[in-house]
């Protein structure tokens, strides 16, 4: 074989492979923004995720969202795709839309689902954007928050922009369930505009 066409062939492949590999993230070139540094610097961010839940009556529902500011819209889908929930959470209310029966609740209704009962608005923008929410951390042991029999634990790792949440965990003993909120895709600067239409006027509320 020609002496320049091998060196170009080995060239070529050790570029291409040192292309193919995940970057390494060096612990200088991290840069830790904060959920206002988010916001402000990328105003809206989208993702993909799924919720499973575990207990007598396991479940599993893939969602897209998208948050801009302290607004997020979620969408619910089941294994077969079907659109079966809508999650508007801005920052005065919770609503959701069971897009089945075509009924809306608000997190003030009785038939409101556990998860919507422990967070408020604020702390379903922050966990989409990628931060603990503020009042649920605790400086002096591991994060997590007891209320009314309900723990919820959290989970992140590390990005080029800091610690990155990517999953929260309900432990639900009022239903002896544990359901597992993951995320695993997040776009900073990007929005999902169908989403960002949230729900029609027109759905009763029940």
């Amino acid at each position: 074989m020609n002496f320049k066409l091998l060196f170009f062939s080995v060239a070529y492949v050790l570029f291409f492979i040192s292309c193919s590999r995940a970057p390494e993230i060096v612990a200088d070139d991290i840069v830790d923004l904060s959920y206002n540094d988010l916001k402000q610097q990328y105003i809206t961010c989208n993702g993909k995720g799924v919720m499973t839940a575990q207990g007598k009556l396991p479940w599993k529902l893939n969602y897209s969202f998208t948050t801009q500011n302290d607004s997020s819209f979620l969408q619910f889908r089941d294994i077969f795709g079907r659109r079966v929930f809508f999650v508007e959470a801005l920052p005065n209310e919770i609503t959701l839309w069971d897009m089945q029966k075509n009924l809306q609740y608000d997190s003030d209704s009785g038939n409101s689902i556990p998860i919507l009962k422990i967070l408020r608005s604020y702390d379903i923008a922050q966990i989409l954007w990628g931060e603990i929410p503020n009042r649920f951390q605790k400086f002096d042991e591991e994060s997590g928050f007891e209320r009314d029999s309900n723990l919820v634990n959290f989970e992140s790792s590390t990005t080029q922009i800091g610690m990155v949440l990517d999953k929260v965990i309900f432990t639900l003993d009022s239903i002896d369930t544990i359901v597992e909120f993951k995320i695993f895709e997040r776009n900073y600067g990007k929005a999902n505009i169908a989403l960002l239409k949230g729900i029609p006027d027109q759905i009763p509320l029940n």
